[in-house]
């Protein structure tokens, strides 16, 4: 009985240095979270594993971003699994919690559905890889393609009800369309063939409304195509204190929309 006793013993005395262990992890973690974080590479990147994002897709659509910020947070941006335990961040950083989990809304929240009507879509990672039209520049968006490279073909919708906010030519961008969501977030959808009707700034439109179709629009005068494959631009954007535009990498929201949803047939 004494030798059970003292492994019981041990056994506790092992749980507890391993929860304290764990605390102290988890409060420096806490303490090293800034305001300036917002603009960091670290937040811009939206870096997510597939695991992750598995997880993420089963919850409910109503806590993802709570979720998603938490994870974030305690994981420094690299989240590996859900966490759902704030009491640390409310406690000593409620004032950037409260800023990242608005900044995670805007971003992930009003994404419904997948922008390409395609049986065959794809994207990379290209987050900030060189472009060098217009000058040495970054990309700030993702590409995505459907199977045939043929422009006009496939529908573009809205992955976010919202108002059009900007229309029209830019000679980087092409044919475009700028979508207003209403957590904030700024949706820009560029390259376009065409417009599916004569959209005006301030016009609503639904999650999942077709906008234009897919084209390869741009790099020079009104008019210009050509240049590149045919692909859809998606850019993503949100408010700052500091910034009126700050981009953030696509590619997890992509890639968990396309997880939660129905594939299309097209």
């Amino acid at each position: 009985m004494k030798g059970l006793k003292w492994l019981l013993l041990t056994i506790l005395l092992i749980s507890l240095n391993l929860g304290l262990l764990v605390g102290i992890r988890n409060r420096s973690q806490v303490s090293k979270i800034t305001t300036e974080d917002l603009e960091s590479d670290k937040f811009r990147k939206q870096q997510c594993c597939e695991e992750f994002l598995d997880q993420l897709a089963h919850c409910k659509e109503s806590d993802t971003a709570r979720v998603l910020t938490i994870s974030m947070l305690m994981q420094d941006y690299e989240p590996q699994k859900l966490l759902t335990d704030d009491r640390l961040l409310a406690l000593y950083k409620s004032r950037e919690y409260r800023q990242m989990l608005d900044a995670y809304e805007a971003v992930w929240s009003d994404a419904e559905c997948f922008p390409v009507v395609s049986e065959v879509a794809f994207w990379e990672d290209t987050w900030m890889s060189a472009r060098d039209y217009g000058g040495h520049r970054q990309h700030e968006g993702c590409d995505i393609f459907g199977q045939k490279d043929i422009s006009g073909y496939y529908p573009v919708c809205s992955m976010t009800k919202g108002t059009v906010e900007k229309i029209g030519w830019l000679p980087l961008g092409g044919y475009r369309i700028g979508i207003r969501a209403s957590q904030g977030g700024y949706y820009y959808y560029a390259h376009l063939d065409s417009y599916e009707r004569e959209f005006q700034v301030g016009d609503f439109v639904s999650a999942g409304e077709i906008l234009g179709y897919m084209g390869n629009s741009g790099y020079g005068k009104e008019g210009t195509t050509g240049k590149f494959p045919v692909h859809l631009h998606l850019g993503i954007y949100i408010q700052t204190t500091t910034n009126r535009e700050l981009s953030v990498n696509p590619y997890g929201v992509l890639r968990y929309i396309y997880k939660k949803n129905v594939k299309y047939s097209y």
